[in-house]
């Protein structure tokens, strides 16, 4: 999943993100002065991306950037065949981000179900409250008073 021209060195998006992470992989594919829109056009190609003409340098990094960065390299009928104690082990294992883990479930169109939907509320609960309680603390008296 490389690509190779005359003026550009090649460009292994995996490596790059593993070198990288996604955020430092897209601020060096959309900075870079080597790598034109076509260049990213032909990358995405070559990875199996199906741009349209018109797709602008931002999308085509975030789609270039997003496939390399998935970790599940397993199909869902291997998924399938697999315990759930083997699927965390392997996902523990992978340790895919959350946004992959939720395409995966979008992509078998589950939704989570009632605990897991609670657990996903709580976290944003707690979170949010946490960095509130911070934010009140160290702001203005002013700027966080109750409405």
């Amino acid at each position: 999943m490389s690509i190779e021209s005359k003026d550009t060195p090649t460009i292994d998006p995996r490596e790059l993100v593993r070198w990288l992470g996604p955020q430092g992989a897209k601020a060096g594919l959309l900075q870079s002065k080597l790598v034109t829109v076509e260049v990213l056009m032909g990358l995405a190609k070559s990875m199996g991306i199906a741009p349209t003409k018109s797709a602008s340098r931002q999308h085509l990094v975030d789609d270039i950037v997003k496939l390399a960065s998935q970790r599940i390299d397993k199909t869902i009928d291997e998924l399938y065949l697999m315990s759930k104690e083997e699927l965390i082990a392997y996902f523990e294992r992978l340790e895919p981000s959350s946004e992959e883990l939720l395409d995966l479930l979008r992509s078998l169109e589950l939704t989570p179900r009632k605990e897991g939907h609670r657990g996903l509320v709580d976290l944003a609960a707690r979170e949010l409250s946490e960095t509130g309680r911070f934010l009140r603390i160290s702001a203005p008296a002013s700027k966080f008073e109750q409405k």
